[in-house]
């Protein structure tokens, strides 16, 4: 297998230009294969599946592949069915053949862990549309912004942009329940700084054309089986804070998922539990997989903790980044977090 190296980029265009560019790839182009990061979330899986809805009303032919499957807490959104987990031998072909590979919440090849080299391989044209910093130069088109409270805010600006030029309307009720998915998950329940009038605004509109807020939340936060309510317990149990109260972090051994029977998809959302403590600044879960240590990191105000992503080769926001390791122990992963955090909490 190929090991493929990318530059920073070295200019990132304004969002204006680089939507311009993506609508113009679209334009000139029939089939599009759609894919995100590793491990799909409410944003990632949402701006997919809203942007596939949309491109069919266009006309495109569109096919979605991912590093890895659904999670169950988001099967019900529209299209998730057709979602397929990459198989090197079945898709690398489904790559190739395309005209255009759309990477969505994700600005590095890498972030599609396994589908590197198709996509790289792929004569197909790249575009990129996210909102996380730090994007390396793989692609044709860049339509990034960094202030967006996430990467469906920034569907749901291209759709716009294409209502404005076609004299149409797009927001169709499955569209706008993959968008509201998306922004409702990456803003926190609508409680994160990035939650704008604005961002209120697509909210209403969404609304408007039948999204229900009860059932996007109930399907996506209440049918949580009973056996993830078990490791939840394990690990509020076994919480460790640091730095005087300000760092807490959340240990997830192999063993308690053996014990509860669970796996890395039944985490979602656990590591927003170690910000709920009095005078917590800064919250980690780490967790011990089978050939790697998967890291979750969250702060409140200026913390970056995509500046200690960044040591172990991840990424993301300032307040919300993750990270994974096969170099480190379980137990040397959590001295490490320590040490980072301490440049900014002790």
């Amino acid at each position: 297998m190929q090991t493929y190296s990318f530059p920073p980029l070295k200019a990132l265009p304004a969002f204006p230009s680089g939507l311009d560019a993506c609508i113009d790839i679209i334009a000139r182009h029939t089939s599009f294969c759609i894919t995100t990061h590793v491990n799909s979330d409410g944003d990632s899986l949402g701006s997919q599946l809203g942007l596939t809805l949309l491109l069919r009303q266009l006309g495109k032919t569109v096919q979605n592949v991912n590093p890895s499957h659904v999670p169950e807490n988001l099967r019900f959104l529209p299209c998730s069915d057709e979602v397929l987990v990459f198989d090197a031998e079945r898709d690398t072909s489904v790559l190739a053949e395309a005209d255009v590979i759309l990477v969505l919440d994700g600005n590095s090849p890498s972030r599609m862990r396994g589908m590197e080299e198709a996509i790289m391989r792929s004569p197909a044209v790249k575009a990129v549309i996210d909102h996380h910093q730090e994007p390396v130069e793989f692609a044709r088109a860049y339509a990034i912004d960094t202030e967006a409270c996430s990467t469906a805010e920034l569907i749901y600006r291209l759709l716009t942009r294409l209502e404005e030029r076609d004299g149409k309307t797009y927001l169709t009720k499955p569209l706008a329940e993959a968008l509201y998915t998306g922004i409702m998950t990456d803003t926190g329940n609508f409680r994160f700084p990035r939650t704008t009038s604005d961002v209120h605004r697509i909210i209403a509109r969404c609304i408007d054309v039948g999204v229900e807020p009860y059932y996007i939340f109930d399907s996506v936060f209440n049918q949580n089986p009973m056996n993830r309510s078990r490791l939840l317990g394990l690990t509020l149990a076994n919480l460790q804070t640091y730095h005087n109260g300000k760092l807490c972090m959340m240990l997830v051994s192999e063993a308690m998922m053996r014990e509860t029977e669970t796996n890395v998809d039944h985490l979602e959302g656990f590591v927003e539990q170690t910000l709920g403590l009095r005078g917590v600044q800064m919250g980690a879960i780490v967790a011990e997989m089978p050939d790697e240590i998967k890291i979750s990191l969250r702060s409140k105000g200026s913390l970056p903790v995509n500046k200690i992503a960044g040591f172990f080769g991840g990424g993301g926001h300032i307040n919300a980044a993750g990270c994974r390791t096969k170099t480190m122990s379980f137990r040397e992963v959590q001295e490490t977090i320590v040490r980072l955090s301490a440049e900014y909490l002790a």
